[in-house]
């Protein structure tokens, strides 16, 4: 084990070097919160910024300060939505949770769990007046 990790904790930081490491384009857009401060932000570089941005301050919104470089998300008409990114959701009926007796019941009757309460109850009586 290496010598630097003495007095370190284990998992709160990672070893890893970033050397190599290639980063993600981004780019930092300014919002003006209603107290008149700036707000920076960056987004991914090919990200689209919203119009509002919660100032981190005071939770009051933030409008961005748009210049000529600002990307601009573009004007739908009525009735279009705009076009999906990343995975489609699943589609079907919603899962239903179940809890630990409703699946025990699937797998044994009454009858049975029965049975196996009074086995175990003997079992542990045994145990008991042995110890005794």
């Amino acid at each position: 084990m290496p010598d630097n990790l003495r007095g370190s904790r284990m998992g709160a930081t990672s070893l890893e070097t970033v050397r190599g490491a290639v980063l993600a384009e981004s780019a930092t857009y300014t919002y003006v919160c209603e107290r008149d401060h700036d707000v920076p932000v960056t987004f991914a570089a090919d990200a689209v910024p919203p119009a509002t941005w919660t100032c981190p301050r005071h939770g009051s919104p933030a409008s961005l300060v748009v210049t000529p470089d600002t990307p601009v998300a573009p004007v739908l008409a009525d009735g279009e939505e705009p076009p999906r990114r990343g995975r489609a959701r699943k589609t079907g009926p919603p899962r239903v949770s179940k809890t630990p007796w409703e699946m025990l019941l699937e797998r044994r009757d009454i009858a049975d769990l029965d049975d196996l309460l009074a086995e175990r109850l003997e079992v542990l009586r045994a145990r008991r007046t042995r110890a005794s």
